[in-house]
């Protein structure tokens, strides 16, 4: 595969974070939703208006933001490859032991803080989305703590429903240096062929909606576009606005499935898709009107702890609930609460990674983790930038 140097300094791509941020954000309001309105997951008629419903609705869609998250880790990864090097995963021991360092400390921080909640308060808390994550059995704490109770459908949403994904993307990694080597075997539209084939049949295994098999051509897509975004072909050179416009498609493609109410899976893809290009226009093309957006402070500054942000917001809106005032009783009043809780929540998540991420995080922004600033107003953001590895 022909292509053209790679200078070792990044530039510049702060939009990898605004979209983290966005989409913890997101999954943050989904749940606080569940919360206001659980009638969805009850299975009854909801009590709450009909203007509260639409407006939660839009956060209803969780798995998308998922799959988001699944397209720029893929994305960051590849790029973190390109840091110095040749794209290529030299030494893979390295790479997973640098992987776990990263993911494992938080990850087990936010079991405990999660098993705590689902032990101490979930447990008297009525009724839906508190049934969910309960009972907390020997087994299910086991493949919590191991990164595996995403394989049973009875303990991949206990004790915190978040943390099936983490394991499912920790399972990914280890796929990452196959599909980076394949990327130079086969080359890019043979590779997402191949993922795409691989995704498709795992939806003849029983409980395939359960199993996200196609997170693999996800995890793979976002490999592939930043490997495009940083190898672009002599010939062809880069194609931003392609990728754009592609984006675009994809994104109103989405809102066209969610809105039939298609199967996950597709919705899934077309996100992932959205996503996918968008890095990939952004990172390839100069900065302009959607770089400000994706740029911008407050979600540039929430990305840089989104990992803990996603890990703890649940358990910390069940402890906001559990503690709730008398008169929070209809679900208008508890939104409005819950909503006036939610800057406590990201702040209780900001100290939650100063302490469990930010000392095991490398190559990220001088402004992110390491310098973790208390108000996204002061956020500097500065050059030399090199995305999350």
């Amino acid at each position: 595969m022909k292509s053209r140097s790679l200078p070792r300094e990044f530039p510049r791509l702060p939009f990898l974070e605004g979209l983290r941020g966005l989409a913890a954000l997101y999954v943050m309001f989904g749940h606080l939703g569940s919360i206001v309105d659980p009638s969805a997951l009850a299975g009854r008629r909801s009590d709450a208006p009909d203007w509260l419903r639409a407006v939660f609705a839009v956060f209803g869609q969780g798995h998308l933001a998922v799959a988001a998250f699944i397209v720029l880790s893929g994305f960051c990864l590849q790029i973190s490859l390109f840091n110095g090097g040749d794209g290529r995963v030299a030494k893979p021991g390295r790479f997973f032991i640098r992987r776990a360092e990263r993911i494992l400390p938080a990850y087990w921080a936010s079991l405990g803080l999660s098993l705590a909640v689902t032990v101490g308060l979930a447990a008297n808390l009525p009724g839906m989305p508190f049934e969910i994550y309960r009972p907390v059995t020997w087994a299910s704490l086991v493949g919590h703590v191991l990164l595996v109770h995403n394989w049973s459908v009875d303990s991949m949403y206990k004790i915190n429903g978040v943390l099936w994904s983490i394991a499912l993307e920790a399972q990914l990694y280890l796929t990452l240096p196959f599909i980076v080597a394949g990327v130079y075997r086969w080359g890019r539209e043979r590779l997402l062929e191949i993922t795409l084939a691989i995704s498709a049949a795992t939806l003849l295994a029983p409980n395939a909606a359960k199993l996200y098999g196609w997170f693999l051509a996800l995890f793979a897509l976002g490999i592939i576009l930043a490997h495009a975004s940083y190898r672009p072909s002599l010939q062809q050179g880069a194609k931003p606005k392609v990728g754009l416009t592609a984006s675009g498609i994809a994104f109103l493609a989405t809102l066209a499935l969610v809105y039939v109410n298609a199967p996950i899976y597709l919705s899934d893809l077309t996100m992932g898709g959205a996503v996918g290009t968008l890095c990939y226009g952004l990172t390839t093309s100069p900065r302009g009107l959607l770089h400000k957006v994706f740029e911008a402070k407050a979600l540039v500054w929430a990305g840089a702890f989104s990992y803990s942000l996603y890990l703890i917001h649940h358990p910390l809106l069940q402890i906001a609930f559990a503690f709730r005032p008398s008169w929070a009783i209809s679900p208008v009043a508890i939104a409005g609460y819950l909503i006036a809780t939610v800057p406590l929540v990201i702040l209780g998540s900001l100290l939650f990674a100063i302490l469990f991420e930010a000392p095991f995080v490398r190559n990220r922004h001088p402004s992110a983790l390491n310098r973790l600033p208390l108000s996204p107003v002061s956020l500097p953001l500065q050059t030399a930038f090199r995305p999350t590895d």
